[in-house]
């Protein structure tokens, strides 16, 4: 930046001079041969540097080479219009903060007076973001994080949040909660996984770890990769995976009950429109003098009130192997049924009673269409909880819960006929070698939730940049950079500072982001309508 658009009265200048005069060729007194002129925004306010460059003037010397002082790297890189101060702050309000562009540009002109462009924003949170990533990943830093460590536990995890694109493989290790390195794949076939391994192979022998676990869900590609990679290393399966997979047939049943009783439960719209047209002439002037309105404000706010409370019940989707949504729904819906038939049984009339008695028909006509459903729902379910119960008992030994675990499996196999029982035993059957791998593991993470937990962290990067409620497609076409980045700045709460990140500013992105990168150029291109041929 060769002009600051600020007040020229209000600019610093500094000069500077280089303090090692000395040519590195031969040795001879170099000469201030140019004086250059630099500005830069830092928060002590805008700075014009005044550089003094030298040159070796011995024509016998081959050095033709011209030195800036050597401060001028302290203060702001080259081709950079801030400063390391400022520089530093982007990263951390982007990363840590999760700001977006325009925020940082806005707090930047309103409360520093730095007229910086989006653009600009954008190229610095760049350079910053391979910076941080290089140092987080870089082998001395992790070699101090693990000087202390002999063994590690490594899990595996994939984020591919839309189809056709690629998947974004994280490992992360548990023991001191950092991720190791990130990797974009297009494939996931054994050979393309088995890159992953390899190299967190590597890293391991590197910082002198033994991995005495790895923790993934039972991907076809994790198990082959690990049972061949590591043969002495215990591969245990994500619970969490498991009880998901368990419940699976038990919450599509429950999905389609719920959503056939919802269909069945209708007129709650016409209901509240009877209430709110009521209010509304009733308190109108001409209607003002009417003392007799046929349904009084505090009477119809009663009936809105039993409408809302259904509408909240029917648009909840909470719920999960344990509780399914629709079981859930069925048990709140039964509140409100007993609350009306209350309601009903006092005998009183009139018309919020009457507005009140539709409700509840509409209600037990949903409720009743669905009722042998929801019943083998339950059934099912109770089966599901006695499993998860079990394996999450901690006053049972891992020998202990795996006879258990087998005297269930047998429980499930005495129904050949029932379709469900037959796919809780073949799953718990194929589970069973990953669920109590290893001799006394009771120390060691059971699932792989840290690591998906932690893959909300760039989700909220991302939403608050988009406004969609998923994970973007930049979180895998950066994600080599983005997410040690992310999981940098969450055990970095403060401002990192020059003297962390100077040693990495000669830092790139690794080739699988350059290549990632490229190949969306490649498909927004394919996809524009500037190639549309077809008029």
């Amino acid at each position: 930046m060769s002009r600051l658009k600020v007040d020229e009265s209000k600019v610093h200048h500094v000069s500077l001079e280089r303090e090692d005069r000395f040519c590195p060729c031969c040795s001879g007194k170099m000469h201030v041969r140019y004086h250059r002129k630099r500005s830069v925004h830092t928060f002590d306010g805008p700075t014009r540097l005044n550089l003094k460059e030298v040159q070796c003037r011995n024509d016998q010397c081959s050095c033709r080479q011209i030195f800036s002082p050597e401060q001028e790297s302290q203060i702001a890189m080259p081709r950079w219009g801030i400063g390391w101060d400022v520089f530093c702050w982007i990263g951390q309000r982007r990363f840590s903060r999760h700001w977006s562009v325009p925020q940082i540009r806005n707090e930047l002109k309103d409360s520093y007076d730095m007229p910086l462009s989006d653009d600009a924003i954008e190229d610095h949170i760049a350079a910053y973001q391979v910076m941080v990533a290089a140092r987080h990943q870089d082998p001395q830093e992790m070699a101090n994080v693990y000087r202390d460590a002999n063994e590690v536990v490594l899990t595996i995890d994939g984020l591919q949040p839309e189809k056709g694109h690629e998947t974004l493989y994280v490992v992360r290790e548990v023991t001191q909660n950092r991720v190791w390195f990130a990797e974009p794949l297009l494939s996931g076939a054994t050979d393309e996984i088995r890159k992953i391994f390899l190299r967190a192979k590597t890293i391991a022998d590197q910082l002198n770890l033994k991995i005495s676990l790895w923790v993934s869900d039972k991907q076809d590609a994790f198990v082959t990769c690990i049972a061949q990679e590591f043969p002495d290393v215990p591969h245990r399966y994500c619970e969490n995976h498991f009880f998901r997979d368990l419940a699976k047939p038990v919450l599509e049943i429950d999905s389609t009950a719920k959503k056939k009783m919802r269909a069945k439960i209708r007129g709650l719209r016409a209901i509240e429109r009877e209430v709110l047209e009521s209010q509304r002439t009733s308190d109108t002037p001409s209607q003002s003098s009417d003392t007799t309105s046929v349904l009084a404000n505090d009477d119809g706010d009663v009936v809105l009130d039993y409408c809302s409370v259904v509408r909240g019940i029917l648009n909840d989707g909470h719920g999960g192997p344990y509780n399914p949504p629709g079981i859930r729904m069925v048990d709140a819906l039964a509140d409100v049924q007993a609350s009306l038939d209350r309601v009903v049984l006092s005998g009183k009339t009139g018309e919020p009673f009457r507005l009140l008695e539709r409700l509840k028909g509409f209600i037990d006509r949903g409720v009743a269409t669905q009722e042998e459903a929801f019943a083998r729902v339950r059934q099912y379910t109770e089966d599901v909880r006695q499993v998860m119960d079990l394996m999450s008992n901690p006053d049972l030994s891992m020998g202990e819960q795996e006879s258990l675990f087998v005297a269930r499996i047998d429980e499930f196999s005495r129904h050949p006929d029932d379709s469900i029982h037959t796919h809780f035993s073949k799953l718990m059957i194929s589970f069973q070698p990953g669920l109590f791998a290893g001799p006394d593991l009771s120390l060691a993470p059971r699932d792989n939730l840290d690591l998906e937990r932690w893959f909300r962290l760039p989700k909220s990067h991302e939403r608050r940049l988009h406004g969609h409620h998923h994970a973007g497609i930049r979180i895998v076409r950066e994600g080599p950079t983005l997410i040690p980045t992310l999981d940098a700045h969450a055990n970095h709460p403060g401002v990192f500072t020059r003297n962390e990140l100077a040693p990495f500013e000669d830092a790139t992105a690794p080739p699988s982001q350059i290549d990632a990168q490229h190949r969306h150029s490649v498909m927004r291109k394919g996809r524009s309508k500037k190639n549309d041929t077809s008029c």
